[in-house]
């Protein structure tokens, strides 16, 4: 099938006068193919970094870089992109393509995300709302969290924020905040209680002894599935997988620590904290890739390594991240502070 390279428009890249063909600049869709280099060049420049890096990213045995395009672009990026970095890539001594420098991209292909039930794109009579709008009236986090939700990967799906609603138009709760409320409410309430227990009761330490034999089986099993659905990009069964795991311990925090403090069991409110806290360490490496900076926050809160990140330590307990266990001291929760914060618009006066 022929490739369109070429176009006459005035804002693209010009291409270099060849066989009589002059003031002429690359149509977009090719120009389009090696932009995601590009991009890591420029994100490199705007944290600091040497452009030049981009090598260590697309070069390295270490690195796999992973695109994520619409189904309609497949031509474009699985295989016309391919072809232009397999030919950008030089060719050996015997004549033939050399695959090793660089790592063609894997493809994760998407269904289409309506709005409000329709198709819309820059270049249509309808518009969707661009990034820094969303903004406006959504956390990145709780964006992240719906958008995973969706599924697009098996159909295309409507996106219906109802910050963009007129008031009539408006029925039952935003959906767009139905999974980052797992974070903002039901995770957020979790690890406060923690924070708050181990204050008031042991002197805002993580109280030292052996994980409930069931916390460590369902974490793990929690793991392991997250894991097996992020190898095969079915990102919305990991938001399933999250918001299972963390309601459930949110039950056991609330059930038994109901029963401790009716019956002034000191025992029992040590083993539920012992076994939230390593909840609340799973949970918020599961959800590092999808709420970083709250999620560092905790880390913070915790006083905790950065090897808590690490896939290489995933079944390891929170002691394995802290200092002097005993004596480690968590940092001061005050009073109605979120690790996991609602959009201000969100927030009742």
């Amino acid at each position: 099938m022929p490739f369109r390279l070429s176009g006459n428009v005035q804002w693209g890249m010009e291409i270099p006068e060849k066989e009589e063909l002059k003031n002429l600049t690359f149509w977009v869709w090719p120009e389009s193919l090696w932009a995601p280099i590009s991009f890591t060049k420029t994100y490199l420049e705007s944290i600091g970094k040497n452009p030049d890096e981009w090598t260590e990213w697309w070069h390295s045995k270490d690195a796999k870089v992973y695109q994520f395009i619409g189904e309609d672009n497949i031509y474009f990026y699985g295989i016309a992109e391919m072809a232009l970095f397999m030919a950008l890539s030089g060719i050996n001594s015997e004549d033939k393509l050399d695959f090793e420098n660089i790592n063609l991209p894997h493809l994760i292909a998407n269904n289409h995300l309506l709005f409000m039930d329709r198709k819309a794109s820059s270049s249509s009579t309808i518009k969707p709302p661009m990034a820094g709008e969303l903004l406006e009236h959504y956390t990145a986090e709780q964006l992240r969290m719906h958008f995973l939700s969706l599924g697009l990967s098996k159909k295309s799906v409507s996106f219906v924020p109802q910050a963009f609603m007129n008031e009539e138009d408006k029925q039952g709760p935003d959906t767009v905040l139905k999974d980052g409320n797992l974070l903002t409410n039901v995770f957020n309430r979790l690890l406060r209680s923690c924070f708050y227990t181990a204050q008031k009761y042991f002197d805002s330490t993580i109280p030292v002894g052996e994980i409930s034999s069931n916390i460590i089986e369902e974490s793990k099993e929690a793991i392991l599935t997250y894991e097996r659905h992020m190898y095969n990009h079915e990102f919305h069964s990991v938001i399933y997988v999250l918001d299972s795991y963390i309601r459930n311990m949110n039950k056991y925090w609330v059930n038994n620590m109901k029963l401790a403090d009716t019956k002034g069991d000191s025992a029992l409110r040590k083993q539920v904290l012992i076994d939230a806290f390593h909840v609340a360490r799973t949970a918020i490496t599961l959800i590092h890739p999808i709420a970083p900076n709250s999620c560092e926050m905790v880390r913070e809160y915790l006083n905790a390594d950065e090897k808590l990140w690490s896939w290489d330590y995933i079944f390891e307990p929170i002691y394995t991240f802290i200092g002097d266990t005993p004596t480690h001291k968590l940092k001061y929760l005050e009073p109605r502070v979120d690790f996991f914060e609602k959009h201000q618009s969100q927030i009742p006066f």
